[in-house]
């Protein structure tokens, strides 16, 4: 039994010795020579990975073969899971995820707010000190964006910032021909062409159904408002007059706008239902139907909406032009807020040199045109002069290509050419009004800014449509200061002036 269990024992031996030499590995030879007494194996560097909690809202989810993720994670050197709940109530999956014992190392939070609300809680790690590392973070993103992801001196999330010029004002070029009308320039050029489109059958249906203008609420007039020197009324902007921050809602020069809104509306020149359509979907369909002849929208609308309705009218044409001019010589579409929501390292994050890495990784050039237009050579590529051209497999991935762009990051955008990029680029060529509130929270915007936003639009749209008075207006003003406005206005010029200092 004894001799058998030797046997035994020196055969596995002789097997194990085999199995090793044929492993293709050189023995260690880097120990003393004495059986087991030699130095381990070097161990092998940890993989980088982390967990990140993001969508990209208006895009169709990732397929299963997933070319872009394995680019990002090889030239990257860091690999994610991504968590990605429906955008339709991704506010709501956020709070739930990060009140959770499974937590992620990094996460879009869904307005700006939150980052305040969560760093003060102690959730949110600083990253001041990882940002030394990360040169196409500082160097890409503007220090103002930075700035505004500043909590009690400290930089706790990173922006997704943009350039605020994002908005056109469009009108229906092929009616122009038709009628045989000029581009408007100013305003009285504009009530004009809106008469024509009225008056002159610019569809050709023979049905007195066209009007001059239609959008999503008071923001389709927001052109109109801007050639007064208005913007952002029912979206809580701010204007400055004198070193002081005031209500572009209560702006005294809105009432001139409302006065020649009202009379154009009063005239059948704006569609009846701008109050009722709510969402692009709606607009589209309008659209479609030859119903409005100009409008006011993000840039990516018209090219959309003309590719489609060129399937049934090769002649169709929305031209991008510039906001009309008004009485004073003002001119101006709106202005966005310089940075959308932040990106936030959790406290917990497992490692939080690996997520920075990623994101820094992310908004490097070749990061920048991966996130947004997919891999070179798969769906794009850069020809001799220069020129980036995309690839068929760009058209077949478009509707989800953009998945990974959760910073907007908008230089490779502009350099490739593609049915939708000219709209971006004649974008950035107009007048804008921004909010000069951009980036101020206050506890009394937080409280009362969402009624006070109803009271404007409310006002507004019964002046437009005849149901109040132009004359009311000093008395709505004064309601707006009293349900919470001048409290707001004496917070944000307390902050204003403190941020002022700060810098």
């Amino acid at each position: 039994m004894f001799k058998r269990s030797i046997s035994i024992l020196l055969s596995l031996i002789l097997i194990i010795g085999l199995l090793a030499g044929c492993s293709g590995k050189p023995a260690d030879n880097s120990g003393s020579g004495q059986g087991t007494g030699g130095a381990k194996d070097k161990e092998q560097p940890k993989e980088k990975q982390i967990t990140w909690l993001f969508v990209k809202g208006g895009f169709d989810g990732k397929p299963d073969n997933d070319v872009i993720k394995a680019d990002i994670e090889k030239n990257s050197g860091v690999k994610f899971n991504q968590i990605a709940p429906p955008a339709a109530n991704y506010a709501e999956k956020v709070n739930v995820i990060l009140a959770s014992n499974d937590l992620p190392d990094a996460v879009k939070l869904p307005k700006m707010d939150d980052l305040f609300n969560y760093a003060d809680q102690g959730a949110l790690l600083p990253l001041d000190d990882l940002l030394k590392d990360a040169p196409n973070l500082t160097k890409n993103i503007p220090k103002a964006a930075w700035e505004m992801c500043r909590v009690n001196g400290k930089i706790y999330g990173i922006p997704v910032w943009t350039s605020e010029h994002r908005y056109n004002f469009i009108i229906r070029g092929d009616w122009l021909k038709k009628l045989n009308l000029q581009e408007p320039k100013t305003l009285d050029d504009l009530y004009n062409v809106y008469k024509a489109f009225k008056e002159r059958d610019p569809d050709g249906n023979g049905k007195a159904d066209t009007y001059g203008i239609s959008g999503t609420g008071l923001e389709s007039f927001e052109p109109i408002f801007g050639a007064f020197g208005v913007m952002g009324v029912h979206r809580g902007y701010w204007y400055e007059e004198n070193g002081k921050l005031l209500p572009q809602a209560i702006n005294p020069y809105a009432k001139k706008a409302l006065e020649l809104l009202r009379k154009w509306y009063a005239e059948g020149l704006i569609d009846p239902e701008w109050i009722t359509t709510k969402n692009e979907a709606q607009l589209n369909e309008k659209a479609m139907k030859n119903q409005f002849g100009s409008t006011h929208r993000w840039w990516t609308w018209e090219p959309k909406v003309e590719i489609e309705m060129r399937k049934i009218d090769p002649n169709v044409e929305w031209r991008r032009i510039a906001p009309p001019v008004g009485p004073d010589g003002k001119s101006a579409v709106r202005g966005v807020p310089l940075v959308n929501f932040p990106v936030a390292v959790l406290k917990t994050a497992k490692d939080p040199k690996a997520v920075i890495q990623l994101f820094d990784w992310l908004h490097s050039e070749k990061g920048m045109m991966t996130a947004y237009s997919g891999v070179e050579g798969v769906h794009w590529e850069k020809k001799p002069d220069g020129k980036v051209v995309t690839l068929p497999q760009f058209d077949k991935d478009a509707k989800w290509i953009q998945w990974y762009a959760c910073f907007e990051n908008e230089q490779p955008l502009l350099q490739v050419e593609t049915p939708l990029v000219q709209s971006r680029r004649d974008s950035l060529k107009w007048n804008i009004i921004t909010d000069k509130g951009d980036g101020l929270i206050t506890d009394a915007g937080k409280k009362y800014s969402s009624d006070l936003q109803v009271l404007v639009e409310d006002f507004y749209a019964s002046v437009i449509t005849g149901k109040a008075s132009v004359n009311d207006f000093d008395r709505f003003a004064e309601q707006w200061k009293q349900k919470g406005g001048n409290q707001w206005t004496d917070e944000i010029n307390k902050l204003n002036a403190k941020s002022k200092t700060a810098k």
